[in-house]
């Protein structure tokens, strides 16, 4: 069954090009951040050499969802790393999964996490996680629509 606002969807790794879109599709993070801690956007420079070493990492797949008019509408970053546990199958992460808020409720989100969970089995992964903030709880339904549940307690400190 084909969802509205899908034809055309590319799910593909992010190039260099991709990084201004990226950067303003992340910045829609910012309106849920946690409180007390600084947003700040790297310089122009700063973000270029950080995402060229992304895109090297062999570890890690920075996805995008492309719509059929080239615009970069959402993305996610995979990550996956070595475990001693669990027959020494590695772990997948999943950060900074967004998609612009003029094209949620679409199936985007779904369809990146998909392809997420297709290179984590790829990768031979065990498990596939992320966390989302608190206060996020749209966020929360929809990973739970997917499937995901809640099985951990997270803690964090900002440095």
């Amino acid at each position: 069954m084909a969802r509205p606002g899908l034809t055309g969807l590319q799910i593909r790794t992010a190039r260099a090009a991709d990084l201004p879109a990226l950067l303003d599709l992340l910045e829609q993070l910012r309106e849920r951040a946690t409180p007390g801690v600084r947003w700040e956007r790297a310089s122009e420079i700063e973000a270029a050499a950080t995402f060229a070493e992304i895109l090297a990492d062999e570890r890690r797949v920075f996805l995008v969802a492309e719509a059929d008019d080239g615009e970069v509408v959402g993305t996610a970053d995979l990550v996956v790393v070595p475990n001693l546990t669990h027959a020494a199958r590695p772990i997948a992460y999943v950060e900074n999964v967004v998609v612009d808020l003029e094209h949620r409720n679409r199936g985007i989100g779904a369809a990146l996490m998909a392809e997420c969970e297709v290179r984590a089995r790829e990768a031979g992964a065990y498990k596939l996680q992320l966390l989302s903030n608190a206060v996020r709880t749209d966020a929360h339904r929809f990973y739970e629509g997917l499937g995901y549940r809640e099985s951990a307690r997270g803690y964090r400190r900002y440095l």
